[in-house]
């Protein structure tokens, strides 16, 4: 049951990325161009074969004026892991930073 979740969910990201670039006017080639990616990986995550990573998403997201949230929260607003992941990433740069200081 939970791989079948798995696919719901990768699906309704896909229609989101595809919502997303169409509204922003932008083709695959342009979308991927602009982001560093190849239009077959832009086909492949509108197609749901492939989820793109936290980073493409963040870039997606940027290029098509859309916040990541849009692409990261299910149907009833809830944030979905990837943007927890996201705000884990964020505290530990943070970290990072300060340790950095210390030494």
């Amino acid at each position: 049951m939970k791989h079948v979740n798995k696919k719901v969910e990768l699906t309704e990201l896909a229609n989101r990325i595809r919502t997303a670039r169409s509204k922003a006017h932008l083709s695959q080639h342009s979308l991927g161009e602009s982001i560093g990616l190849s239009d077959k990986s832009i086909s492949a995550y509108e197609k749901g074969r492939s989820q793109p990573p936290l980073e493409n998403l963040r870039k997606i997201a940027e290029a098509t004026h859309y916040p990541l949230t849009y692409f990261t929260q299910d149907e009833t607003g809830n944030i979905e892991i990837t943007a927890k992941l996201l705000a884990i990433e964020r505290e530990l740069a943070e970290v990072k930073l300060l340790l950095k200081k210390v030494k």
